[in-house]
């Protein structure tokens, strides 16, 4: 092995400048995936509101099977929506 020192560090260089892309590149999918989300995160929420009235807010949202679930407060009472279609939302408990 006769790599010397300055070709070591020239080859390291290299090999951060060929990374560079790739990791703008996921920066930007990561960039898209949180817009994408704060879009999602919005329409729930306007949705929610649209459904039980402007004084809930929504604490938080999963999506499983179909169906998105919800986490929302109203004066400190706290319930827990399911929808299928964001459209028509019902309370499965009160939390």
């Amino acid at each position: 092995m006769g790599i010397k020192r300055r070709d070591f560090i020239k080859g390291c260089a290299a090999a951060g400048t060929l990374m560079v892309p790739g990791m703008a590149m996921a920066a930007q999918v990561a960039n898209a995936n949180n817009v994408q989300n704060a879009a999602m995160n919005a329409r729930i929420e306007k949705s929610i509101k649209a459904s039980f009235g402007g004084g809930f807010s929504v604490q938080a949202h999963t999506q499983s099977a179909g169906l998105t679930y919800a986490n929302i407060e109203h004066f400190g009472n706290r319930y827990k929506v399911a929808s299928a279609d964001l459209l028509d939302w019902k309370i499965v408990s009160a939390v």
